[in-house]
């Protein structure tokens, strides 16, 4: 796909739609309003754009149900504010559909056509083989409960331009070249410039990167005023650290309600550095990478012995900790949910070493991280051994009023 310009580069496809009925959309107003969740939540009579929005009936079943399309998906209000992720619960039971938006960036105007329905399906059609990023439009002082809402990022797409600054511990520095922050880069680069600033240390836990420490004042500090997305991969060796110091544990229950108590304080200093970040950059995306469950690299001699011990489930039972207690108080919080795309995966196979990752693994955390940010990929992957198409399924959680 060759680069586009700035003209041809974003479609914007927002909702105009009666509620009840299917709109069919392949450019929309970039001036219409964001549809507001309280009007939504409350029964108003107020939608998109501010129309006005009377019941017709119920949705036409060969129109809204089970959309098809290129890439199709959901909008909902998580009435329990359960969704963590993309991996989590999704769209229960009394979760309330709602008539979202949807931003396209990457793709040129009036080649492409989206579909919205009055039951929070979508489908976007029309798209030709490329990349692209599907953005839901958030309402002002909403929160995004599945984490993969962008704005910052988003915005700084539609200009052609964007800062990424990963910091954290060896997940980033040490693997099979090139890392996965390089790789994003690769698959974005039709959409969008990615400067990357990988400034991650090796060995480094979560307390090294507080905000007056000297990491987090003299390497990360003067890379923060400018950054669009900011990459977080911590806590891996603030868990590793408590298992040395355990050994090997008389008491397993023990060891894993500490190694609970580990993640937690993972979590407060990551709250506590996010919202220094916060001061200097108020809106930009920050992105925290979750850990997959290693105990799934069954082959290898520590990972499986570790299996073995504990359960099949204790690891990624403490991992899942990290997804339950991470700060939801953060609209601009995106979560590279990795516990959840490598589950049932035969990690071995994507490791470099005991820790790291090999090219394999790159390639998965990056085409994660491309789907949490929205990237759509259709056609072939730029990687030898890439997955193709990607990111075709978009379901958007958001807090209720």
């Amino acid at each position: 796909m060759k680069r586009l310009g700035l003209s041809g580069a974003v479609g914007l496809a927002l909702v105009t739609a009666l509620a009840g009925a299917c709109t069919d959309n392949a450019q929309g107003s970039p001036d219409n309003d964001v549809v507001d969740l309280d009007s939504i939540a409350a029964g108003g009579a107020e939608g998109a754009g501010g129309m006005a929005m009377e019941p017709m009936g119920p949705p036409d079943p060969e129109q809204c149900v089970g959309a098809v399309g290129d890439v199709v998906g959901r909008f909902y209000v998580d009435a329990d504010d359960s969704n963590r992720s993309v991996y989590t619960e999704g769209y229960l039971e009394g979760d309330a559909p709602f008539i979202g938006d949807l931003r396209v960036i990457g793709a040129d105007e009036g080649t492409y056509e989206v579909k919205i329905c009055s039951d929070g399906t979508f489908a976007i059609s029309g798209l030709t083989d490329g990349t692209y990023l599907v953005q839901p439009q958030v309402s002002e002082g909403r929160r995004c409960t599945t984490n993969n809402c962008p704005g910052r990022f988003s915005r700084a797409a539609v200009e052609g331009q964007a800062v990424m600054v990963t910091f954290g511990d060896s997940i980033a520095v040490v693997g099979d070249r090139p890392l996965f922050p390089e790789r994003l880069k690769t698959l974005l680069a039709d959409v969008v410039t990615i400067e990357n600033r990988n400034i991650a240390v090796q060995g480094t836990l979560s307390t090294h990167w507080l905000p007056g420490t000297d990491l987090f004042e003299n390497r990360l500090r003067a890379h923060l005023a400018d950054a669009d997305l900011v990459v977080i991969t911590l806590g891996g060796n603030d868990i590793m650290h408590y298992v040395s110091t355990v050994g090997i544990p008389q008491d397993i229950q023990a060891a894993l309600d500490g190694a609970k108590d580990v993640v937690r304080g993972v979590v407060r200093n990551v709250a506590e550095i996010i919202d220094a970040i916060r001061e200097i950059n108020p809106d930009v995306d920050i992105a925290y990478c979750l850990y997959a469950d290693y105990s799934q690299a069954t082959e290898h001699p520590v990972w499986g012995l570790v299996g073995s011990l504990l359960g099949a489930t204790a690891v990624a039972e403490v991992l899942a900790l990290a997804r339950e207690e991470f700060p939801t108080h953060d609209p601009h919080l995106l979560m590279v949910d990795m516990l959840g795309a490598a589950a049932g995966l035969p990690l071995h196979e994507y490791l470099y070493d005991q820790l790291h990752f090999n090219t394999r693994g790159q390639i998965l955390y990056a085409e994660e991280l491309f789907r949490t940010v929205g990237g759509v990929l259709k056609g072939p992957s730029p990687f030898e051994r890439g997955e193709s198409p990607l990111g075709l399924e978009r379901d958007f959680g958001l807090n209720a009023p």
